[in-house]
């Protein structure tokens, strides 16, 4: 029985603590049951249920209705549950003046982003009011914009060297690495020598009109060994090619002659092959000087230009090679003057 009075005494003590700040509710509830002829532990029990439905609140000036002050233990039973606080960066704290802590680098908030932006419709009405689509000023800030007039770069016609550079067709590119994928589908057979007949027909490229230029991306190592005819083909390209004991060669082909090559029975009898400008020449013994295979009818006028230079040099390598070279060393010397 004592020990029973005393945990009635000691939760009626807390219950008080926590009911501390409205002495007034405690005063009523004790005048309440002691005019109802209750005793002190009805009464504990009517203000331990009365604490569980109140809220807990900070403890302080607590009057109390039985004798003797709270104990330390009952102090700390009595102080309030923490309550959980929203994160700082919480949506609902995005578009509000008020400051809140802790404040760190992560959490600062633009001024700009708390002003909302006014939606604005899709429509016709949507801006400029009731103007139309095609009266609005566009690209207002543009340097070259005249409020629907064709600018001054429109009107003036381009001069016929950057029309014929921007005109000009140029080849088509073929990535080593897609090459190699088209030969492990099957679809390429590395045998014999690969075409552009061959890459058209399997679907390696797509479209011939000038010719196929192969080219290598961070010189990436081709493993197969093959011989392939192409009309262009960068450094990497064939180096990769030629370590491996493969080919490059570059074959000069008009339109014309392309187009019988891809397309054979369009013609009922094929085209003769052409042979090449000067400056395709010049591009050919390029591809010479990359360590391709260059293949192309010589003109006329470099055949003369190699018999000449070969009648020099035997004529140099000869008894009277010093007379000759005296003589065409003046012959510069009248060309330059």
């Amino acid at each position: 029985m004592l020990g029973a009075a005393r945990q009635v005494s000691a939760s009626a003590i807390a219950a008080c603590a926590r009911l501390a700040p409205h002495t007034r509710l405690l005063d009523g509830l004790v005048s309440r049951h002691a005019a109802a002829g209750r005793s002190l532990s009805s009464i504990a029990v009517g203000t331990a249920q009365s604490a569980r439905l109140w809220p807990a609140l900070p403890f302080g000036g607590l009057r109390h209705f039985c004798d003797g002050a709270a104990s330390s233990a009952s102090a700390a039973e009595s102080m309030p549950i923490a309550r959980t606080k929203p994160h700082p960066m919480n949506p609902r704290f995005a578009y509000t003046n008020k400051p809140f802590f802790p404040i760190w680098t992560g959490n600062l908030r633009d001024v700009y982003y708390k002003k909302r932006r006014k939606k604005i419709g899709k429509g016709m009405k949507g801006k400029g009011g009731e103007r139309l689509k095609h009266a609005r000023a566009q690209r207002k800030n543009s340097k070259t914009w005249e409020h629907g007039a064709d600018p001054l770069f429109r009107r003036i016609p381009k001069w016929p060297s950057a029309h014929k550079h921007m005109t000009r067709k140029k080849l088509e590119t073929l990535n080593l690495a897609k090459l190699r994928y088209y030969i492990e589908k099957g679809r390429i057979d590395t045998r014999f020598t690969i075409t552009q007949r061959h890459l058209y027909d399997s679907g390696c490229v797509s479209n011939v009109r000038k010719g196929v230029s192969l080219f290598n991306v961070n010189d990436f190592p081709f493993p197969y060994k093959i011989d392939i005819e192409v009309a262009g083909a960068d450094q990497s390209s064939i180096d990769m090619l030629k370590a491996v004991g493969g080919s490059v060669t570059i074959i000069y082909m008009e339109p014309v002659t392309l187009r019988a090559h891809i397309k054979p029975w369009k013609f009922e009898v094929l085209p003769r092959t052409a042979r090449p400008t000067m400056r395709m020449v010049s591009y050919m013994e390029k591809m010479k000087a990359r360590g391709a295979i260059v293949r192309y009818i010589k003109p006329m006028w470099l055949i003369e230009e190699e018999r000449r230079l070969q009648a020099q040099l035997r004529e140099l390598r000869g008894e009277d090679g010093h007379i000759v070279a005296e003589r065409l060393a003046r012959a510069d010397e009248r060309l330059s003057v």
